[in-house]
């Protein structure tokens, strides 16, 4: 008799143990918390734990998705992939105004810790904060790098390389050595 009493027991508090833990599962994972950051945030979606909003998002056809949240959700919308907050605006006059009153807010982006010694200590176009440097840095590169006198000048040079590089892919196929066409143009590039 002492026995199935030991049994009994052992059952219910495997069960106070599982509920316990769907408890607190429960509320760390899927309560809403009162406070967020102490700022009003447009409406969201609801959201998974870890992913956030990244299940909405997966998806061939983006464009689609996030048309169907805005209808659904309105104009401005608050979503979270992983730890990344994002602000959503799917109105053009919104997003007029948002980039008329606040463009130095929108336009700053935020550097990686190793900014200094891995970018050269934010000299280029994309760790450069936004101000008159990086308007010239991309007038310079538009202009300059990307323009038609530019692309007109590499205009051998890319002939020639994708001649070479039909000609290199070619070969082997015509010799049918399949597998090591692949290697050879992974080396190559």
């Amino acid at each position: 008799m002492a026995a199935t009493f030991i049994v009994h027991f052992e059952n219910g508090f495997i069960f106070i143990i599982i509920c316990l833990f769907s408890f607190l599962c429960y509320y760390f994972f899927f309560k809403k918390p009162n406070d967020s950051l102490g700022c009003d945030l447009p409406p969201s979606p609801p959201s998974l734990p870890i992913i956030g909003h990244l299940h909405l998002l997966l998806s061939l056809l983006i464009h689609k998705s996030l048309h169907k949240l805005s209808s659904k959700y309105g104009p401005i919308l608050y979503l979270r992939v992983l730890i990344v907050p994002i602000l959503l605006v799917s109105s053009a006059s919104i997003a007029y105004e948002i980039f008329r009153a606040q463009d130095m807010n929108v336009s700053t982006r935020n550097l990686p810790t190793n900014e200094g010694s891995l970018f050269f200590g934010s000299s280029g176009l994309a760790t450069a904060s936004y101000g008159d440097y990086w308007k010239f840095i991309k007038k310079l590169i538009t202009t300059k790098l990307l323009g038609p006198q530019a692309l007109e000048r590499s205009r051998g040079v890319r002939a020639d390389e994708m001649s070479c590089q039909r000609s290199f892919s070619w070969r082997p196929s015509c010799a049918s050595r399949f597998r090591s066409s692949g290697s050879q143009f992974s080396k190559r590039i």
